[in-house]
């Protein structure tokens, strides 16, 4: 094992050749030929090729509190939104919120950020309670501001989540902190060009991790169920008694994945259960996809892979401290965070172990087109397989 190095020099890199962290069989996809060169062993199980991983350093920039990404590029901000390009170029940084505002840039349910093509919009919070959240259109290009929309100052709407798009409206969630009974949610849905609004859907309780917008419905995800409306007549066409806590469901090619301690793939748009599965897990993260499966991780810091046609269960590997980060998937690569400050990458096939470094308890970390970037370590790094 190669240790974490400082800045300045080659982060580090680790291999396994055999099994998970934690001793165990990883498991297998089944018989198909291995992307990394491998092939099926004799009983059918892929057979991933021995390799390593570095993270070389290849740009610096100082990461204000958090980074996700978003439209292929990365974001951070407490004060003010910066928009980064994987090759280290700044495409934009806006001018600082007034009022002591802070952004809602976060990973999983609690993200408040997204864009595209037609715009930037981010929800920021007050730091007092005699104020409401807003939401914050700008140019995804020049970071130019376009206009901002402020909730209610009523002690209920400080903060803003679940962020989307979806034709001429930017849609989100208004709710805020404390229990889900004390809660009085709203859907707001404004013009994304000049943020007058178009709609509102109130609620009477409970938090709003999800809003998707699918087949000319609307469908709104909440702590204990799912909530089916009309997108143009915001009637409500049915309530699903399923749920995922506060994770953010995912949705794609026509399923939504809720990631529960029970995970279930729904056909949309009629709802009706593909598979479930009980982990016997407490899952604490949204799941992430790529084109063959489901991961997510849990309280107890094991990362699990599911087939996600069928929610077959793939491999599973552990890591110290709990896992509150979305995994991400990199290449061959699943990379996730432990609340304890750990970085560690798993092969995607099998779950074997080939990368782990201490960074800083809390860190959070995303990867675009091969880059990682980090909260704590003022570096970005190439991801090297050799």
């Amino acid at each position: 094992m190669c240790g974490g190095v400082g800045l300045g020099g080659i982060a580090g890199c680790l291999r396994l050749a055999e099994g998970g962290s934690d001793g165990s069989d990883p498991g297998a996809n089944g018989g198909e030929t291995d992307p990394n060169g491998g092939s099926d062993g004799a009983d059918g199980t892929p057979e991933e090729r021995d390799f390593d991983v570095e993270l070389v350093p290849t740009w610096e920039r100082d990461v204000l509190f958090r980074v996700v990404t978003a439209d292929g590029d990365f974001f951070t901000g407490h004060s003010e939104v910066t928009r980064v390009r994987p090759d280290g170029g700044v495409v934009f940084e806006t001018e600082p919120f007034a009022d002591d505002h802070a952004t809602l840039i976060r990973s999983g349910w609690r993200n408040a950020l997204y864009v595209d093509g037609s715009g930037c919009f981010v929800g920021t919070r007050p730091d007092g309670d005699d104020e409401g959240a807003r939401m914050h259109a700008f140019d995804s290009e020049t970071g130019t501001r376009r206009w901002t929309f402020e909730e209610p100052a009523d002690g209920l709407h400080d903060n803003v989540r679940a962020t989307t798009r979806t034709e001429d409206l930017v849609v989100y969630a208004s709710m805020s902190s404390g229990s889900g009974s004390d809660q009085e949610p709203i859907v707001r849905a404004l013009d994304a060009t000049t943020g007058d609004e178009r709609w509102e859907i109130g609620y009477e309780e409970g938090f709003i991790p999800g809003i998707f917008p699918y087949d000319g419905r609307l469908l709104v995800q909440r702590t204990f169920g799912l909530s089916v409306h009309d997108l143009e007549t915001r009637e409500l066409i049915e309530e699903l008694s399923v749920g995922a806590g506060f994770n953010r469901a995912a949705l794609d090619d026509g399923t939504l994945y809720l990631p529960g301690d029970t995970v279930r793939a729904l056909s949309l748009p009629s709802g009706e259960e593909r598979w479930s599965v009980d982990t016997g897990r407490e899952i604490n993260t949204s799941p992430t996809l790529d084109d063959a499966a489901l991961f997510v991780g849990t309280e107890a810091g094991f990362l699990l892979a599911f087939d996600r046609e069928t929610g077959e269960s793939l491999w599973e590997n552990r890591v110290g401290g709990v896992i509150g980060q979305p995994p991400v998937v990199d290449g061959d690569l699943v990379w996730v965070a432990s609340e304890r400050g750990d970085l560690s990458a798993f092969t995607r096939r099998t779950g074997d172990l080939r990368y782990e470094v201490a960074v800083e308890p809390g860190f959070t970390f995303a990867v675009s087109d091969g880059i990682l970037l980090d909260s704590e370590r003022g570096t970005a790094f190439e991801i090297r397989t050799t």
